[in-house]
């Protein structure tokens, strides 16, 4: 009785605000019309004086008579223009005796037509509306079915076990810390405690990371403030007159703003992409044509490496090319941070099994086994010191992950200390539809 109630009210509002908004479009419509017949009127006068339209140069006014009320004042308009020096004048009282002898009464007859069609269509509108209502009344019924379905499984499931047990697990739910294991010894709730303890560790993990992802970050971020902070106290007290000490300054100033600008973009990239804030425009790409970009690109910045082209074949992917580009610009980056000058670096592309890839492989100095699995951990570094003067913030690979992962798609690293480095980063392939 109330769904069918609100209904009524609903589709009541609905039409009641269309036949509102109806009634004002037939009033703007009428009063068009007017100006309409009425700028026809005084055009028809005009050109029977002057053969044909004047044109806008000539002078015209509007008079009426301020002192009447009412109608009167319309009946005492005069519309005047001058035509070859003479002052023509139009009384417009028989066009307004014209208008309300035929518009008052069509005027009129919309209005009572309205009215009927107020009171006449609300049934019209519920009609319409009633699919809409039916399709709101399936759903809840299904939400209804649903909520009561899982209240019986679990009463069902409480009755399964008695009120004793569930006493139990609700006190060891209590008293348990955040990295601890839910155990009550009750074999019967064995199956709950794995999931809570899943649960439970899986929020553990995440608080841990967390955690070591700010204190990561804050320390990234005080090192170049105490660099730069060191400079200026510097600056202030010999600064002003070495000029040595005015240029070291200023130089280390300017590569630790820019290591701390680098640093926050790529801090707000991983931000937006642990929050689904990240913008995606997947479209056909390939990536053997974008290696080759990246080698043109690189030869040319580039002259202290030996930059090789490999095995390019096609490998198109549906992806977003500034996000992949972005991923590889990464991985090259590093290359050539690891690569000694002279070393060579090369970029290949292809596919194999259903699956497109493309590979970075350096001459550099290698990463050690044991770090392998580490190296796209945030703000991990297999050589703190080393990365840190090359001018790595620890991050790169982090967000290289993200975006390969986004894309569906995996790493393969080997890597050995002194020879060098191979990453290879597979993506699905695309086929095209025919």
């Amino acid at each position: 009785m109330n769904a069918n109630r609100r209904f009524n009210s609903i589709a009541r509002r609905i039409h009641s605000a269309w036949q509102w908004k109806k009634l004002w479009q037939i009033l703007i419509l009428n009063l068009l019309a007017v100006l309409t017949c009425l700028a026809a009127y005084l055009y028809a006068q005009e050109t029977s004086v002057t053969g044909a339209f004047a044109g806008w140069d000539i002078a015209r006014s509007l008079t009426g008579d301020e002192t009447l009320q009412g109608m009167d004042v319309l009946y005492s308009l005069v519309y005047h223009f001058t035509w070859q020096e003479v002052v023509h004048d139009v009384p417009l009282a028989g066009f307004m005796h014209l208008i309300v002898r035929f518009g008052g009464p069509l005027l009129g007859g919309e209005c009572v037509l309205w009215f009927l069609g107020f009171f006449g269509s609300a049934r019209g509108a519920r009609r319409l509306l009633k699919p809409l209502d039916k399709i709101a009344q399936t759903a809840q019924r299904l939400s209804d079915e649903a909520g009561s379905r899982r209240a019986a499984e679990a009463e069902q499931a409480r009755r399964g076990l008695d009120e004793e047990k569930f006493h139990s697990l609700e006190h060891a739910i209590e008293k348990i810390d955040i990295g601890d294991k839910l155990s009550t010894g009750d074999k019967d709730l064995a199956g709950l405690e794995d999931a809570i303890n899943d649960l439970l560790g899986r929020m553990h993990a995440a608080y841990r990371q967390q955690a070591q992802f700010v204190s990561d970050a804050s320390h990234e971020l005080r090192t170049p403030i105490a660099v730069i902070q060191g400079y200026v106290k510097m600056l202030d007290r010999w600064g002003k007159d070495d000029e040595t000490v005015l240029e070291e300054s200023i130089a280390a100033i300017k590569t630790e703003t820019e290591h701390m600008k680098t640093l926050v973009e790529q801090l707000l990239f991983l931000a937006r992409g642990d929050s689904g804030r990240q913008q995606m425009n997947p479209e056909s790409m390939d990536l053997s044509a974008m290696a080759t970009e990246l080698l043109g690109e690189y030869r040319m910045i580039d002259e202290n490496h030996e930059w090789k082209q490999g095995r390019l074949d096609s490998a198109p992917v549906n992806a977003d090319p500034a996000l992949i580009k972005q991923a590889a610009r990464v991985l090259v980056d590093n290359a050539v941070r690891y690569t000694p000058e002279g070393g060579s670096i090369r970029l290949s592309a292809g596919q194999e099994k259903g699956e497109a890839w493309l590979e970075i492989q350096d001459g550099g100095i290698g990463i050690d086994e044991a770090d392998v699995p580490r190296i796209f951990d945030r703000f991990f570094r297999a050589d703190p010191a080393r990365a840190r003067a090359s001018g790595g913030t620890g991050l790169g690979l982090s967000i290289a992950r993200w975006i390969v992962e986004r894309h569906g798609g995996r790493f393969e690293v080997v890597s050995r200390p002194g020879l060098g480095t191979r990453i290879r980063v597979y993506l699905p392939l695309f086929q095209p539809q025919n």
